[in-house]
């Protein structure tokens, strides 16, 4: 089993890092001074398009779209405008699809008004999963392995990561998270976790009368190119994302 441990921040919360609040109008921005993070992201219901663009890099400064230029999405036969979403620190441009089975394409178009130029990226949702165990409210000691199993997928071009939190009550009666990501784990439907070995997990400082509740969040995700006009490290991929059922672990016996 391939497994590789990293840094406890949260998948979606770590692309935040960095990102600037000023923003710039996009007619002040030549074509290949945007920074583009464009994907497509599902939780089975449905599937939401996200784009976000900066001057230059992901710490550059949040580029505002003028009137102009445009961003659509197509899918399933459908055509969509991305809406503006400023809220929380950032801008990006959103649209949502009633789809997400796998293999379903998204093509999404940056069109600039000024030169005429048509920026494409294609994204592939990969297939859907299950979490399966932990179920809900079971019950792990901190000395106990966690096994974790979901429906697997035999794609030879997607890649699984993993995010661990349990959320604990210290002696003040505040709550501490517990964090660990696992990223690249083999998609063959199961892993294990020893719980001992989590950071902070026998810290003083928890009330070791309360149980942590805890969950898994995994994401099944499937990388696209983007066209070489966007700025360097530009990313694109599509991501089938699932939470576990809550479940908890005691820090007594």
């Amino acid at each position: 089993m391939n497994l590789k441990t990293f840094s406890a921040i949260p998948l979606s919360l770590s692309l935040l890092v960095g990102c600037s609040s000023e923003t710039t109008e996009s007619e002040n921005v030549k074509t290949e001074a945007i920074w583009a993070d464009i994907y497509v992201t599902s939780q089975g219901e449905d599937s939401r398009v996200i784009a976000e663009l900066n001057v230059s890099s992901r710490n550059g400064n949040n580029i505002k779209l003028s009137d102009k230029d445009k961003l659509h999405a197509t899918a399933a036969g459908i055509t969509k405008d991305l809406e503006i979403d400023d809220g929380f620190l950032d801008i990006d441009y959103r649209a949502t699809f009633n789809v997400a089975e796998k293999d379903t394409k998204f093509m999404i178009t940056l069109t600039r008004g000024e030169s005429n130029d048509t920026l494409q990226t294609e994204l592939i949702l990969p297939a859907p999963f299950s979490i399966i165990t932990p179920q809900k409210n079971q019950s792990f000691y901190k000395q106990d392995t966690l096994e974790v199993n979901w429906t697997s997928d035999n794609a030879t071009d997607t890649r699984l990561d993993a995010l661990l939190t349990l959320r604990c009550k210290n002696k003040d009666g505040n709550e501490e998270s517990i964090a660990k990501q696992y990223s690249d784990i083999t998609d063959d439907g199961s892993f294990s976790v020893d719980l001992s070995s989590l950071d902070g997990i026998d810290s003083e400082t928890l009330n070791d009368k309360k149980s942590c509740e805890a969950d898994i969040y995994m994401e099944r995700i499937r990388y696209s190119s983007l066209d070489s006009r966007y700025a360097e490290g530009s990313r694109a991929r599509a991501i089938q994302e699932r939470y576990s059922d809550k479940f908890e672990v005691r820090l007594f016996q």
